[in-house]
């Protein structure tokens, strides 16, 4: 639980001696996998990523390793997204997140990403210069309906005519 991993190569190499040495030191190895298997889980959550994951594992010699902590991190209850807080499936591996979707009054949170919502002209025309552009939320203003973020987000409204100014940018 309080192994500290940094990247894949940590996770790979600390879980790949786990299975090694599991005969010796079942207890140990066991409580190593398992953390390695919740840190694949929390990095990398849509199934299809970590699908993509294990076949790029093809080839390295822990390609059992790699699925070992899969049907580790399959059984391990859900997550939730750390942008929208929407919690991913543990069963079939969807992410029910709210990606791309319009973000309500009462859903702005610091530190939050968000893209533009290009679907009308408050930005100008299919977003106008903010199109393809990701901010972070610096600060909101609810009582003023306003946001401010990175990347020249500077104090705009977060509903015009009815309409979120902003998308969810989990992905």
């Amino acid at each position: 639980e309080n192994v500290p991993l940094a990247n894949y190569d940590d996770l790979l190499n600390i879980a790949h001696t786990a299975t090694e040495f599991h005969h010796l030191f079942p207890d140990v190895s066991s409580a190593l996998l398992l953390s390695c298997a919740k840190f694949l889980q929390k990095t990398i959550p849509p199934a299809s990523a970590q699908l993509q994951f294990a076949i790029d594992q093809s080839g390295t010699g822990k390609e059992v390793t790699v699925l070992q902590l899969l049907s580790l991190a399959k059984d391990l209850p859900a997550v939730e997204c750390s942008n929208c807080g929407n919690v991913e499936c543990s069963n079939c591996g969807n992410v029910e997140c709210m990606d791309g979707q319009g973000v309500g009054v009462d859903q702005f949170t610091v530190g939050m990403k968000l893209r533009v919502n290009k679907s009308f002209t408050y930005w100008g025309v299919n977003g106008g210069s903010f199109a393809g552009e990701v901010f972070t939320v610096k600060s909101v203003d609810k009582n003023d309906n306003t946001v401010h973020g990175t990347g020249g987000l500077n104090w705009f409204r977060i509903v015009y005519e009815n309409i979120p100014t902003f998308r969810y940018s989990c992905i």
